[in-house]
């Protein structure tokens, strides 16, 4: 295990000098304390713990920021949020991007790995699902963990996210109030994972079917992946057994499944909203600028990553300690556009 007149041999400076480096930062020059940590850091002299210490006392932290899909179309607006408190309290951020959204533990793994290479002081983990089985990984790693849009309910870690089933029970409401009965729903894959943000939004379309008492089958829901291929697909089956089911409105689990659903209805020959009324989840930018403009769920994206990035702050600078199943809702409107009609037709 390297020492102290390893990282004195190793920078060129006198022992005295890495003590004082180590132990009082505030006593050396900034260059100085920048040589003894990259020779603490190249002889691996440093526990995690030793290398947060250091950091906190120079005052300069840093977080991970781990995250699927940066080409996402939310990536930019949820970015920016974290990046602007950031810069507002001068700590660098260093980016991750999980190669797939379904966080498997080896994918975490890594990417956890990553973040501990690099000595970073905390991690915001962005639309990420975290079982209960995945708490050990937590615990190894040793540092505060924020997650941004999704949470388990049994996690030990503050999420900041909008109430996922309230929002798309207040859809189905929306369209109700429009005169719709006959909803039919694209909402994310069906996988073990019950408690993904996705798999909310299906528990809070039925809640909304049994409270109004809305004609409902089976067939009145399919399944994507959250994508815009996944949305077009999803309704030419929708549309397939609208004989049957007579579907006036559908509710898309996200913004590029409702923007792929209009483009299937486009394409069959029908009109949004005069034959389907279509309404999204997410409020992207693109959901601005389709044709017919998407009426949509807003998730403040923005607004999510800057809370999410103030708490770790907040946690790393005061030394408070992470609330346990810290649910942090953010709010939610509905963005009225152009994809809604009202529905005249009786359906008793």
């Amino acid at each position: 295990m390297a020492t102290i007149n390893d990282i004195a041999k190793y920078a060129g400076i006198s022992i005295a000098t890495v003590s004082r480096a180590l132990n009082k930062p505030e006593l050396v020059n900034a260059d100085t304390r920048e040589r003894v940590m990259q020779a603490a850091k190249k002889l691996n002299y440093f526990t995690n713990d030793k290398a947060r210490q250091f950091n906190l006392k120079t005052k300069k932290l840093s977080l991970g920021v781990i995250i699927p899909y940066i080409t996402s179309f939310y990536f930019g607006e949820l970015y920016s949020g974290i990046s602007r408190v950031a810069h507002e309290n001068n700590i660098d951020l260093l980016l991750y991007e999980l190669k797939s959204d379904n966080m498997a533990r080896e994918g975490l793994t890594e990417a956890f790995s990553f973040a501990q290479r690099h000595l970073v002081d905390g991690v915001i983990l962005a639309s990420s699902h975290m079982p209960s089985e995945y708490d050990d990984l937590i615990e190894q790693l040793q540092m505060p963990v924020v997650l941004l849009l999704d949470a388990h309910e049994s996690a030990k870690l503050p999420a900041f996210k909008v109430d996922d089933i309230r929002a798309s029970f207040d859809a189905v409401a929306y369209l109700v109030s429009r005169g719709h009965r006959r909803i039919g729903m694209i909402s994310a894959l069906q996988t073990q994972r019950q408690e993904r943000g996705e798999q909310l939004r299906l528990r809070g379309y039925k809640q909304a079917v049994d409270f109004y008492k809305l004609p409902y089958s089976h067939s009145f829901v399919v399944y994507g992946d959250m994508r815009f291929d996944d949305g077009y697909s999803a309704m030419k089956q929708l549309l397939a057994e609208r004989d049957e089911t007579g579907l006036t409105a559908v509710f898309a689990a996200s913004d590029e499944m409702a923007i792929g659903a209009m483009r299937c209805i486009h394409d069959a020959g029908l009109r949004v909203p005069d034959d389907i009324s279509v309404i999204g989840y997410d409020n992207l930018s693109v959901s601005n600028i389709t044709t017919p403009k998407l009426t949509t769920i807003e998730q403040p994206f923005g607004q999510i990553g800057a809370e999410g990035a103030r708490h770790i702050v907040k946690l790393l600078t005061e030394g408070e300690q992470l609330p346990e199943k810290g649910n942090f809702y953010m709010p939610y409107k509905i963005i009225e556009r152009e994809s809604v009609a009202e529905n005249s037709a009786s359906d008793k």
